[in-house]
């Protein structure tokens, strides 16, 4: 059996929740006992630090299809067919009209069909327009939760048949053990030595950031609280939006944003956290509820969508719209040292279910059944 990839991620300079599935789904292809003929299709050369970075992974075989245009509409499925693929796996959503062989496609969230406000004329067009054509064009569709395909079925009217959960695992670099943050990592970096509260995982208006903000700010009118560190970059327009919303509630040096950092260097960031709190109002998956557990950091997060089934009992969770909840959850773990040793635990213990092996495993399964059909 052999299956096209679509993996413009690996080449890609984001890293985000996409790419970070890209990224580590094929490293985990390589490390399965008998895998499939994968070959990973990229629309660039990647350069010798990347590939470096990335490693290598016999039996994946890495194709160059350099286009100036249509690589989804005309290079990929040319060469699906040249290559006689006998399926594809498109990973950001997006299946071309026409292809020489059956499709699977990842959804990783329904944001834009939940939260259409916060979305740009320009993307929520595209979204509305592409995505359910995509889903209808995929022979199969993998969701990354049982909530994010649950979403599938009821947002895009697919049949359950159709739709097959497989969750996400964590990195291995995600560790209690290592490095820890040293002062000069990003600008501010100094002001936390002490112990803090961390947040990451973006900016856009449903990872409730001003909420958050609200319920920090009550916390500090009841105790000396640690910083707050925000993980993201500030260099959008919710960013700069949710820097002047510190400003607002008279923060000040409270409050520490490091900007986007790279994997290394957030790691560090949360193996020094007191705690992790992620009190998103939607998320397809949640990486980073697991990445905090994996470093050793008790989590507090919300109560819906994706991320009480990722957490388990292994988190607090609450509800993301009322700040006073927020705000005493974090004050909770700040005064019981003996929860948040428990909730360390019972994170160590809850992601031993999540890997990147499994993933790999059961995403091959699904292009098993595809390729029967």
């Amino acid at each position: 059996m052999r299956i096209g990839f679509d993996a413009r991620a690996l080449a890609s300079p984001i890293r985000s929740g996409v790419e970070q599935y890209v990224i580590n789904l094929v490293r985990a292809f390589g490390e399965l006992p008998s895998p499939p003929e994968i070959v990973a299709y990229l629309d660039r050369p990647l350069t010798a630090s990347e590939q470096v970075a990335l490693g290598a992974w016999p039996p994946v075989r890495i194709e160059v299809l350099e286009s100036r245009r249509g690589w989804l509409r005309v290079a990929l499925p040319w060469r699906l067919w040249r290559d006689r693929a006998d399926v594809v796996h498109l990973p950001s959503t997006i299946v071309p009209p026409l292809l020489p062989c059956p499709a699977v496609v990842t959804v990783h969230d329904l944001a834009w069909a939940r939260f259409p406000d916060t979305y740009s004329r320009a993307d929520l067009r595209m979204q509305t327009e592409v995505v359910p054509k995509s889903v209808r064009r995929a022979a199969h569709v993998i969701a990354v939760s049982e909530s994010t395909a649950r979403d599938v079925q009821q947002v895009l009217h697919v049949d359950a048949a159709k739709v097959t959960a497989i969750p996400l695992g964590v990195s291995p670099d995600y560790s209690p053990d290592g490095p820890r943050l040293a002062g000069d990592e990003f600008s501010g970096a100094d002001r936390p030595s002490g112990g803090y509260i961390l947040h990451a995982g973006g900016m856009h208006p449903r990872k409730n950031l001003v909420k958050l903000l609200e319920a920090y700010a009550l916390l500090r009118r009841e105790m000396d609280a640690p910083p707050l560190v925000i993980a993201s970059s500030t260099d959008t327009l919710w960013g700069r939006a949710t820097v002047e919303e510190a400003q607002a509630r008279h923060l000040g040096d409270a409050v520490v944003f490091s900007g986007q950092l790279e994997e290394r260097l957030l790691s560090r960031l949360y193996r020094s956290a007191l705690l992790t709190v992620y009190p998103s109002l939607y998320e397809g998956f949640g990486l980073p509820i697991l990445e905090a557990m994996a470093s050793g950091v008790p989590v507090i997060t919300s109560n819906r969508s994706s991320m009480a089934e990722v957490a388990g009992d292994a988190a607090l969770l609450i509800d993301p719209e009322d700040a006073g909840e927020i705000a005493a959850a974090m004050g909770q773990l700040l005064h019981d040292e003996g929860r948040r040793a428990e909730l360390v635990r019972r994170g160590r213990e809850r992601i031993r279910a999540f890997t990147w092996e499994r993933t790999a495993r059961e995403t091959v399964a699904v292009y098993e059944r595809v390729a029967r059909g």
